[in-house]
């Protein structure tokens, strides 16, 4: 069974890929004492939540935890689905940064020809965008989304071509929708905002959503940090499996972040990881930590295990740690620790290697890879525990933490 997935669409941003942070350290640019802005935004086509229709967003356009005011990505597709129906045709995303005389920013646009659920609903003519802004010391936000034809059932209404933000409407023989969902949230070290053409809430049984299931159509996202000597990022989770390049489970209790937790420690737990027929893990947790400003920008991710168990194999607790941070003055820290408590099979005791990349060979059973480790001047990550298991053909990943620096 996959995670429960949190129906509340907003604010849920689709940047914290698992193996972004890296991607990052890798084209950050060059070291400077200078402010940076961090840029990040998105566009989505359709995203659906709940029941067995959860799908991962469709024709994305995304940026993410960069310091490049010239960023831009974007992307068409002719139809997205759910359910096995087509909800949207000729949908377009886009985001892109800016640094102009308005400012310091991101927008993020998504379009449509038309949205049609069945003679239920249909949308012609969408547009929607989101835009936010740093100018003269102040964080500002705008959205809106507007309709060339609005008609539900057989009934055009007019009145609902440039709807005031968050229109709710009941349609008929599905439930109810939300028209132009629109919000931001300001923090110390930035804003975002965000704005959603239509949000579909499927509370009555019909032939093309299954009833219980919300769908965000045309999702987008903007966010701007205040300028700071770095953007900090990284990532961390519990476990990762694969079976060679196909994922089987996981990342579990993951955690990632592309400016900070304003200082505060932000903890995620889970009881217990059961990845069938290969291993099962005990309860564990991860933490993040971070801040950016005008004098330092740090940021610290943590990932804790009780324990691990693979058939015969028995290992105990296991931390990692990922730090990195930068000074006013140019200066770069970037940090990593790991410790595994112990190593038994059938009993007999296996010593616990510290070096970086150093391995232990288990016949018939498993190789384990202790601190495999990738670090550079502004970012470091560690898997604390790395399991191939033989019979399986399965790679484990125990203990992950990232920590960088951009700017």
């Amino acid at each position: 069974m996959g995670p429960r997935i949190n129906k509340k669409l907003a604010a849920v941003g689709v940047a914290a890929v698992v193996g972004v942070a890296s991607t990052i350290a890798l084209t950050s640019g060059s070291a400077s004492a200078s402010p940076v802005f961090g840029y990040s935004g998105y566009g989505i086509g359709v995203e659906a939540k709940g029941g067995v229709a959860n799908s991962g967003p469709q024709t994305l356009s995304t940026i993410n935890c960069t310091t490049n005011s010239s960023a831009k990505q974007s992307n068409d597709v002719a139809a997205v689905n759910v359910n096995d129906q087509s909800i949207a045709r000729t949908v377009r995303t886009s985001t892109h940064a800016f640094n102009d005389k308005s400012g310091n920013g991101v927008t993020s646009d998504a379009s449509a020809v038309d949205i049609k659920i069945g003679s239920l609903l249909h949308l012609t003519g969408v547009k929607t965008t989101t835009t936010a802004v740093y100018k003269n010391g102040k964080l500002s936000y705008t959205g809106n989304t507007t309709f060339a034809g609005v008609k539900i059932g057989n009934v055009s209404m007019p009145s609902l071509l440039r709807p005031e933000w968050n229109t709710k409407v009941a349609v008929p023989g599905l439930g109810y929708i939300v028209l132009n969902r629109v919000g931001g949230v300001k923090t110390e070290s930035g804003i975002y905002s965000y704005a959603q053409a239509v949000v579909v809430h499927a509370n009555v049984r019909n032939r093309y959503i299954p009833e219980g299931v919300d769908v965000a159509v045309l999702k987008t996202r903007a966010e701007i940090s205040k300028p700071a000597v770095a953007v900090v990022f990284g990532d961390a989770y519990v476990t990762k499996a694969n079976v060679d390049k196909l994922v089987t489970s996981g990342p579990t209790s993951y955690q990632a972040t592309c400016k900070g937790t304003e200082g505060k420690t932000v903890r995620a737990s889970v009881g217990e990881v059961d990845i069938k027929r290969v291993a099962y893990v005990g309860a564990a947790y991860t933490t993040k930590n971070g801040y950016q400003n005008d004098q330092r920008a740090a940021v610290t991710f943590t990932s804790h295990v009780a324990g691990v168990k693979v058939g015969n194999l028995k290992i105990g607790a296991i931390n990692a740690e990922a730090y990195a941070s930068k000074t006013k003055d140019g200066t770069y820290d970037v940090r990593w620790k790991s410790n595994i408590a112990s190593i038994t099979v059938n009993g007999k005791v296996y010593q616990v290697k510290t070096g970086v990349n150093s391995t232990l060979d288990i016949p018939g059973i498993a190789k384990l890879t202790f601190n495999q480790v990738k670090k550079q001047q502004r970012y470091v990550s560690v898997n604390a525990l790395v399991i191939d298991v033989y019979s399986l053909n399965t790679k484990v990943v125990v203990g992950h933490a990232a920590a960088g620096v951009v700017g």
